[in-house]
């Protein structure tokens, strides 16, 4: 009994590895590109900053390896391109704290989309900023 215990759980750990695996794989750079510079009307930034359209490219710059600015306040934001290596003023490099990501992820797509981002919007942003 104890050995199927270990080879459930160990078939379930590979497929759950497997699936990782999958998603990272299907990640795609070019869709990413194309969400990442996609402008939106109506949404709570456009209409807070008097702009017609805005996205990410608004704030974050078409230069992803430059530093942006907030479209409303003018506030600084770092580089999103992932080789420049973006360091935050509480030293956590940009792309590998999740709950932080999450946090991002969450405000700027409720403000642009009016929706949180689906999963693979997610994914296919991080692999573009990963691939500048």
């Amino acid at each position: 009994m104890k050995s199927v215990k270990i080879l459930v759980c160990a078939l379930t750990l590979g497929a759950a590895l497997v699936g990782a695996a999958t998603t990272a794989q299907a990640a795609d750079a070019a869709a990413g590109k194309a969400f990442y510079s996609q402008e939106y009307g109506g949404n709570k930034y456009a209409t807070s900053s008097g702009k017609a359209q805005v996205g990410c490219v608004t704030c974050h710059g078409a230069t992803l390896s430059r530093e942006g600015a907030h479209v409303k306040t003018g506030k600084a934001i770092g580089p999103m391109a992932a080789s420049v290596g973006y360091v935050d003023k509480n030293g956590i490099k940009r792309y590998t704290d999740q709950k932080k990501m999450d946090k991002w992820f969450k405000r700027n797509c409720n403000g642009v989309l009016a929706r949180e981002c689906t999963q693979a919007e997610k994914d296919n942003f991080l692999a573009y900023m990963k691939s500048q």
